[in-house]
C-alpha cells in the first residue's frame, strides 16, 4: 500500500489509468472523440439499471458515479484502486464504498475486483481514512489526520523542535512550518527536516 502511495505521488497516475482502461468522462480520454461518439449507444449507465433492479448487460463502456461525478470505465471488473485513481484519490488515505439499491453499502479493498454488472449497484462514494500516510524525508509514516503539531510530526523521525525545523513542500520549494500553529493533515503531505542554525545534527 505504501509503495503505491509513493508511486502515485511520483506522478504515474496516468500509467495506472492506462493499465486499468479507466478515465473520467469529459477528461483526458484515452479514446478519441470519434471512437467515443461511435460507442455512445454501447455505453451502459449502471445507475439506471440499479433503480430498476435489473442485471447490467455486457458493454464496451460502463458509466459509473463516484462521489456524484460520472466516469467512464472500459472494463466491467475494475479494482478498488483503479476506481479511486479515477476519482483522484489514493488508497492509503481513502476508502472506496460501493452503494447498492437494495442492501447495505460495502467497503471495497484496493486490490479487490468489483463487478460493475452486479444487480443493484448504484455507484461509489469515498471516505477519508482517520489514519493517513504522510512523507517525511521521502519516507512514509502513518498519522491521524486533522490538526497535528510540529512536534508530533518531527517525533515520527525521532526529532524535536528544540534542534530541528520542519519544512513542508506544497507548490514549490519546501518552506518552514511555524512551530506555534497546527499543521493540517489530510494525507499525502510532504515534509522535510532541517537542523536549526547552531543546533546539532545528532
Amino acid at each position: 500500500m505504501l509503495e503505491f502511495c509513493l508511486t502515485y505521488l511520483a506522478g504515474v497516475q496516468y500509467a495506472a489509468y492506462v493499465a486499468t482502461g479507466a478515465h473520467p468522462v469529459g477528461g483526458d480520454k484515452m479514446t478519441n472523440e470519434h471512437e467515443i461518439s461511435k460507442s455512445e449507444e454501447a455505453e451502459v449507465d449502471i445507475l439506471s439499471y440499479a433503480g430498476r433492479g435489473e442485471l447490467v448487460p455486457h458493454a464496451p463502456f460502463y458509466r459509473v458515479v463516484i462521489d456524484g461525478e460520472k466516469y467512464r470505465v472500459e472494463t466491467s471488473t475494475p479494482t478498488g484502486k483503479a476506481l479511486l485513481n479515477l476519482a483522484g484519490k489514493i488508497p492509503c488515505n481513502f476508502d472506496l464504498i460501493a452503494e447498492f439499491a437494495h442492501h447495505e453499502n460495502d467497503v471495497i479493498d484496493p486490490d479487490e475486483v468489483i463487478d460493475l454488472r452486479t444487480r443493484g449497484l448504484k455507484g461509489f462514494i469515498t471516505a477519508h481514512k482517520e489514519i493517513v500516510t504522510i512523507f517525511v524525508q521521502s519516507d512514509p509514516y502513518r498519522i491521524e489526520r486533522g490538526g497535528r503539531t510540529v512536534a508530533e510530526i518531527l517525533a515520527l523521525v525521532g526529532k524535536t523542535p528544540d534542534g530541528y525545523i520542519l519544512l513542508q513542500e506544497k507548490n514549490g520549494p519546501p518552506v518552514p512550518v511555524p512551530e506555534d500553529r497546527p499543521v493540517s493533515i489530510c494525507g499525502g503531505e510532504l515534509f522535510f527536516v532541517q537542523v536549526k542554525s547552531g543546533g546539532s545534527s545528532r
